[in-house]
């Protein structure tokens, strides 16, 4: 699906209770690689990625409904470089709505805080978020073997990046 429409907003307090439910949906955990966190939790994990001074945005669809969050970590500005991480509400996910957040972020990321490099860290067996990464522009750098334990086995975790040179 193309042509869905998001807008990027400040992640306010009032949507961790939302985040909370989607960190602690059953695929979210998987994919992630964690354990089920408590709202309390939740709510400390907020608060130190905006002590880190990571970039939070939350996003919404058409109908100005919350459907997930994006947000850049790790940034560096001395080296040029940040993480990118993107979480959808279950019932937002393969919708398209992925795509047009992941650009925007990027935007944000290269042209406003001019990083060089944005990055992220992906486990193997999540092929529907590394077709999204590929679609908007990251490739594969690295993979790091049996890095990643998931259903009894251990999976690879690929590192991706996309560098302001090769975005238009």
């Amino acid at each position: 699906m193309s042509g869905k429409k998001v807008t990027l907003h400040a992640f306010e307090t009032d949507y961790i209770k939302e985040l909370h439910h989607w960190l602690n949906d059953s695929v979210s955990i998987s994919m992630v690689g964690r354990t089920p966190l408590t709202y309390e939790q939740t709510v400390n994990h907020v608060e130190k990625k905006r002590q880190d001074g990571d970039l939070l945005l939350a996003i919404k669809n058409e109908e100005k409904r919350l459907i997930g969050w994006v947000f850049l970590q790790n940034i560096e500005f001395e080296h040029g470089r940040a993480s990118i991480g993107i979480l959808l509400a279950p019932e937002a996910r393969g919708q398209g709505y992925g795509e047009p957040a992941m650009k925007q972020m990027i935007d944000i990321g290269f042209k406003q805080l001019r990083l060089n490099k944005i990055y992220l860290t992906t486990r193997g067996v999540n092929e529907q978020a590394i077709r999204l990464y590929k679609k908007v522009g990251f490739i594969v750098e690295g993979e790091l073997r049996k890095h990643a334990f998931f259903e009894g086995e251990f999976h690879n975790t690929y590192v991706m990046g996309v560098l302001a040179s090769e975005w238009d």
